[in-house]
């Protein structure tokens, strides 16, 4: 096992992104969920020891947090966990099979424990907008020109405290090296479930979109490239849908013959009392000013309601026309969101007119502007 310190090499491991488009990725979304240990079964032929890791990562949970299982928990543990030889650990054989261009042949083994870790990461809230980093010493500028669009297809860990990556052995103070300094929306803290407690870790989810906003020489062989969280035209990954199952036991009373019929008194049947409806945790999604149009709005119903289940979504500034609302309308029937604040462009104002009945029909807060 590596020591905390040495563990940076995670929010190095950048230089296998080719940026080349790939096919998205899917075909784990549909695997039941199981435990973690069935779930890496598959695994033993692709990562050594992984068996021996599972049972230390499950043997160090004590207290589960954030409604996530000990098995979810676990397989973020799992995730964030090195062991010598380091090319050995999963991280990184995940995420070199991610970016391969013939991943969808060598995937399939991977969906249960995939299906596992993101149901777990989906549990998680998000960060919010927040600038966060990775480093590699390497001179990445050539491959992130101005303007240009990328796609990151690992799981990206990122740390918002810079003094994470001064590991001379992985970015360091001297030499070549590039600083990615990123404005990210969607991240997942993961602090309280890696195996690496003490870090400040936020992790990108395989199939994130960015646009390069500046890429600068800031001497010293040091190159800043700044990158924006852009909504992909199409999904990179699949959706998965996170649900409470409930188990219902239904008793029956054996039955009795007898001779004689008996009028039985016709029983009262209490009237029903409303369940309570479940507290749901705070949950704030925003595409404010994200130039989000019609072709967006399944996409953003599939993230920001069905997969983070947020309780206030930000709509305002963008382009949706009548067709994108009638589909954002149909969505909120039932949902979450507790505040949707909303806006379209001066040429589809009446598009709101759509949003309006629901404020009298649900509890939803609901502001124009």
């Amino acid at each position: 096992m590596t020591d905390e310190s040495s563990q940076a090499y995670r929010f190095s491991d950048i230089a296998g992104e080719s940026n080349r488009r790939l096919p998205p990725i899917r075909g784990f979304e549909n695997m039941p969920h199981v435990s973690l240990e069935e779930a890496t079964q598959p695994l033993t032929v692709y990562v050594p020891e992984i068996d021996h890791m599972v049972y230390i990562v499950k043997g160090n949970i004590t207290e589960l947090k954030d409604n996530l299982t000990i098995d979810e928990s676990a397989s973020i543990a799992l995730y964030s966990m090195e062991w010598p030889p380091r090319k050995n650990s999963l991280y990184i054989v995940l995420n070199e099979i991610l970016r391969s261009p013939n991943r969808a042949e060598l995937l399939p083994p991977w969906f249960k424990f995939l299906k596992l870790f993101l149901t777990a990461l989906s549990k998680l809230p998000l960060v919010g907008r927040r600038t966060i980093y990775r480093g590699v010493k390497l001179d990445l500028r050539n491959q992130y020109i101005k303007g240009t669009k990328t796609v990151w297809w690992g799981f990206s860990s990122c740390t918002s405290s810079i003094e994470v990556l001064e590991n001379e052995q992985y970015f360091g103070k001297t030499g070549t090296r590039t600083l990615f300094s990123i404005e990210c929306d969607n991240g997942k803290d993961i602090r309280q479930h890696s195996f690496y407690q003490t870090e400040d870790e936020i992790l990108i989810l395989p199939g994130q979109e960015f646009e390069v906003v500046s890429s600068l020489d800031m001497g010293n062989n040091l190159i800043m490239i700044q990158l924006k969280e852009i909504i992909p035209r199409f999904p990179n990954i699949a959706s998965i849908t996170t649900s409470n199952p409930s188990t219902t036991t239904i008793t029956t009373m054996p039955t009795t013959s007898t001779t004689a019929c008996i009028a039985a008194p016709v029983p009262v049947v209490p009237k029903p009392v409303p369940k309570p409806k479940p507290h749901i945790a705070s949950r704030e999604v925003s595409y404010q000013g994200r130039e989000i149009t019609d072709g967006d709005v399944q996409r953003i119903i599939n993230e920001a309601l069905v997969q983070q289940q947020c309780t206030e979504l930000n709509l305002s500034k963008n382009e949706i026309t009548d067709e994108g609302a009638e589909m954002l309308a149909k969505a909120l029937r039932t949902n979450t969101v507790r505040k949707l604040y909303y806006s379209s462009s001066s040429n589809h104002k009446a598009t709101g007119n759509i949003l309006r009945p629901y404020t009298s029909s649900t509890n939803m807060f609901i502001q124009f502007k």
